[in-house]
């Protein structure tokens, strides 16, 4: 339900008090309420849900699309649209037992001729290939009767279902199709999903308008409409927050402690998987190929320093690619150095040292990093390149939209990039960036964000993905672990939190790690 005027007049009056003189309460009219008003900060490139693998975009799509199952914070599977599966003697075949009340949003009822064509066109067939990096070991899948899937995976793996469970939507398939004969698919809305949530408005730059599936199986959400609003400033969207246009937001590092201290909201610091990090191409035969000089490019990084003044103290420093908190096969410094395996604590001296050794004694200039516009990343990068003066290496700062920093790491157009990844609840993850691609492969399509070229890294990662035993599992990890922090081919900065801000009437029974499903909210 909208506001009416007098609410609104009585809000921006209330806030021309706050900047004015000083900070009264602010209060809520207490009213029946049916819609949820949110901000995405960066604009959705493509409504196609096989076409992105975009954090933002990737929020959206919670609301909109599901897997078989729901992977949760502690790595384990909830029913979703499968009730149950098998796995086969070989290790490789998974029979799948599907819910039977499932409803598409053109009101077809899903069945297993759905799911098997879901996943050979995302995984296999399709013209899209963003999700095919995270399941290259997906075979095939086929409809056994109306409600039973069997799926194969080319080999043994302990991860296979859960990154199933990541990465796999399932769609219907004559709404999909005709949708790409005609042209609408990515740009227009399709009714192809099973979500809680459908689209009813989409004006791109704008904002994105959703409301109940009414006959989704799990029941229809409590809150019956989210309006999108794409908003690119962090000051603006905290004002709107404080003036009543925003009901939940990400909230911006420096207004947390504004927003914290406010009894008017509530918020919750949401531990995340997520890793910001500079990869770096090793393949251009400069300076960045000899590994002495990245590890002196680690050693340079002032880690405590950089939460600070990137994320403002909402971070915490990140010695390896996973944040041993919430990832299975992250590990501690006190973990890596028991293990022998340095953490690049921060050393300047010894980032000198290694300079030298490397040949370099006067310095070096490294090119250029590039970084996405605007956002942290931008910050952390001005950071690195200070660490990096200060060892005597110069390096510049290219900037650029997300889309485009995105296209030119995956096409290896880059030297140093500054990004950052929400890992899963598992290390195998990783094996995205670190895999080791034949050209036959990269004919095919699929990429690596660094291109990496390590047959042992590789070898590795299979034998942890295949190791059903946890903790033979996690000594593989560590064994991987070893050998990326010594090749340091990424450059891991910080973990960030992710710090939430809500109306006080806002009922959240739960976010998850990374993202936020509104299906779990409630107004009071």
């Amino acid at each position: 339900m909208k506001k009416n005027r007098t609410i609104v007049t009585i809000f921006m009056t209330l806030l021309f008090l706050f900047f004015v003189c000083g900070s009264p309460e602010v209060s809520f009219a207490e009213s029946e309420r049916d819609t949820i008003n949110l901000v995405l900060n960066q604009v959705i490139e493509n409504l196609n849900p096989f076409g992105s693998t975009a954090i933002i975009t990737i929020q959206l799509n919670c609301q909109i699309y599901e897997t078989l199952f729901f992977l949760n914070d502690v790595g384990d599977l909830e029913s979703r649209l499968a009730e149950s599966y098998e796995m086969g003697e070989d290790g490789k075949t998974y029979i799948v037992k599907l819910r039977k009340d499932v409803k598409f949003h053109n009101g077809k009822s899903m069945t297993a001729e759905d799911v098997a064509w879901s996943l050979n066109f995302a995984l296999k067939t399709g013209p899209f290939i963003h999700k095919r990096a995270n399941l290259t070991n997906f075979d095939s899948a086929r409809a056994i009767d109306e409600y039973t899937v069997e799926i194969k995976s080319t080999d043994q793996s302990s991860t296979f279902i859960k990154n199933l469970s990541i990465y796999a939507y399932i769609l219907c398939e004559q709404e999909f199709l005709d949708a790409m004969e005609k042209g609408t698919l990515g740009v227009e809305w399709v009714p192809y999903g099973t979500g809680p949530y459908v689209i009813t408005s989409y004006s791109p730059d704008s904002e994105i308008k959703l409301q109940a599936f009414p006959d989704y199986y799990r029941g229809k959400a409590r809150i019956d409409k989210i309006n999108y609003k794409f908003i690119a400033d962090n000051n603006t969207i905290t004002v709107a927050f404080r003036a009543g246009d925003l009901d939940l937001i990400v909230v911006p590092t420096a207004s947390w402690g504004l927003l914290n201290e406010n009894p008017d909201f509530t918020t919750f610091m949401s531990p995340t998987n997520h890793t910001s990090f500079f990869p770096i191409n090793t393949n251009n035969d400069d300076p960045l190929s000899n590994k002495l000089v990245r590890q002196a490019m680690s050693y340079a990084v002032d880690r405590e320093g950089m939460c600070f003044a990137a994320m403002d103290g909402i971070a915490q420093p990140a010695y390896s690619i996973f944040n041993a908190d919430t990832v299975f096969g992250g590990f501690t410094v006190q973990e890596m150095e028991a293990a022998g395996i340095p953490a690049y604590q921060y050393n300047p001296e010894k980032a000198k040292e290694l300079l030298a050794e490397a040949g370099y004694p006067d310095g070096v200039h490294v090119g250029t990093i590039l970084t996405i516009n605007g956002s942290y990343w931008e910050k952390m990068s001005t950071i690195f390149q200070a660490n990096l003066d200060a060892i005597g290496i110069g390096v510049n700062i290219e900037l650029a939209d997300s889309a485009a920093c995105r296209t030119r790491r995956r096409e290896n157009n880059f030297q140093i990039a500054g990004t950052g990844e929400n890992f899963s609840p598992d290390a195998s993850f990783g094996y995205i960036y670190f895999r080791y691609l034949t050209p036959e492969q990269r004919a095919q399509g699929l990429y690596s964000d660094i291109n990496v070229r390590n047959r042992e890294l590789d070898d590795l990662y299979h034998k942890a993905m295949t190791e059903p035993n946890d903790e033979l599992r996690r000594a593989h990890y560590l064994e991987i672990c070893r050998i990326v922090q010594d090749e340091m081919y990424i450059i891991p900065t910080f973990h960030k939190a992710i710090p939430y801000a809500y109306h006080k009437d806002l009922v959240c029974d739960q976010i998850n790690t990374n993202y936020y499903y509104v299906y779990e909210f409630a107004w009071k």
